[in-house]
């Protein structure tokens, strides 16, 4: 790994601190999305931090193993966000039994490559394809919704958020058809530069969550004086 793509994968391992700092500072009085959304950033710090560390000693055969059970943590974070949050009916029904067959399609994926095994099959990539691509365009019926009905979107924490589920699955979708290549390992950088903007929107996203908890509280302590 050359110099310019270890600092590249070191910057998107730590730009995670961000949102996680941010999410910190709203935990004690925010809502269940936010603490389910600092588990997950942790999680994904952690799976980066193990995979790193896996390079680093020349472990590569066990990158996968961590690789698939942070695939499945986001794909279900993903959905979760999706599903509470989109108001069309059928597309509410559909994020529903998206939510639960996400996970048995995971788990049916690492049962096939277990008891049959094939040479050249690769769950994470059949995973990873399915769930980048049904819920980047969950994610986008969900910005458009929001666009439709908000006068000022930018100003919605969710928006953020949902700006960053659609960025992250719209372009890295297509470097997962590539994963387990020789040419996977020289499009990695692009991924490390995707995540740094995805994480980069959740920040904008949690600060501004950030900023209206503070600004409910004076409220609230104006009020009652």
């Amino acid at each position: 790994m050359d110099d310019f793509a270890q600092a590249l994968q070191l910057c998107s391992m730590l730009a995670i601190l961000f949102p996680i700092i941010v999410c910190i500072l709203t935990i004690n009085k925010g809502s269940l999305v936010i603490r389910l959304f600092l588990l997950f950033l942790v999680i994904g710090l952690s799976a980066d931090l193990i995979m790193y560390i896996l390079i680093e000693i020349d472990r590569r055969d066990l990158i996968n193993v961590f690789y698939n059970f942070y695939s499945l943590s986001e794909a279900v974070f993903f959905i979760y966000l999706i599903k509470t949050n989109v108001k069309n009916s059928r597309l509410k029904k559909i994020s529903n039994l998206l939510f639960f067959f996400t996970s048995l399609f995971w788990l049916s994926l690492q049962l096939v490559r277990f008891m049959y095994p094939i040479k050249g099959f690769y769950p994470s990539l059949i995973f990873d394809l399915y769930y980048e691509i049904s819920f980047s365009f969950l994610a986008g019926f969900v910005l458009l919704e929001m666009v439709e009905k908000e006068d000022s979107v930018s100003d919605q924490p969710m928006f953020w958020i949902f700006l960053g589920i659609f960025f992250y699955c719209f372009c890295t979708f297509f470097i997962a058809t590539f994963l387990n290549t020789e040419l996977s390992q020289k499009l990695w950088f692009l991924h490390n530069i995707f995540n740094i903007i995805t994480l980069g929107f959740y920040t904008v996203g949690l600060w501004k969550y950030y900023l209206f908890q503070k600004k409910n509280a004076i409220l609230t302590l104006k009020q009652k004086k």
